[in-house]
């Protein structure tokens, strides 16, 4: 009895730490942000955000990435969403019209509640183009604060929620601080 309970436990042991080197090693889309800080005056237009994208490991192609960009809207305002990398461009939520509610709170953070969608895609599993690789800059999104009355901090998150076969991803924030402008 005592060698069945060792085997078994020797063999969940063993099936435990493949799992944990796979997940170490596995095939990864990167999402990176700049800035990773934005200060900015109440009043004052704009806190400018460019997007990036990688894989770890470097240089593989995949069926695409669906993007989301996360923010409260009582605070924040999606002024522009700008594609820079066209390739395999599917949707950009482009104004702050376009924006959709964060109703299944994709992000985990109870305090977002609207996200724009980027999207890109390949039918042959090639994205981005072999030429392009990484890290490659997708696209700039600028946010105003909504209210001129409101100065605080509030996050604006991004990740990767429709994800090629195979990959993982970790969501990344940015922090926007508006600040009083002082007399």
């Amino acid at each position: 009895m005592h060698r069945i309970k060792a085997k078994v436990g020797s063999t969940i042991f063993a099936m435990a730490v493949s799992l944990v080197a796979a997940s170490v090693h596995a095939n990864q889309q990167v999402l990176s942000i700049e800035p990773t800080l934005i200060v900015m005056d109440v009043g004052h237009l704009g806190a400018e955000l460019t997007v990036s994208y990688d894989t770890v490991p470097n240089g593989l192609q995949t069926a695409g990435a669906g993007i989301s960009i996360f923010f409260d809207s009582t605070k924040l305002r999606l002024e522009s969403l700008i594609p820079i990398y066209q390739e395999g461009l599917l949707q950009a939520t482009r104004t702050a019209d376009s924006v959709i509610v964060d109703s299944s709170d994709l992000d985990g953070d109870r305090m977002t509640d609207r996200r724009a969608i980027v999207a890109y895609t390949s039918f042959s599993g090639k994205w981005p183009d072999a030429d392009a690789m990484g890290p490659l800059e997708l696209f700039s999104v600028e946010f105003v604060a909504e209210n001129e009355n409101w100065s605080g901090e509030t996050q604006v998150n991004f990740g990767v929620t429709s994800l090629a076969s195979g990959f993982s991803s970790t969501n990344r924030s940015v922090t926007i601080r508006v600040q009083s402008v002082s007399p």
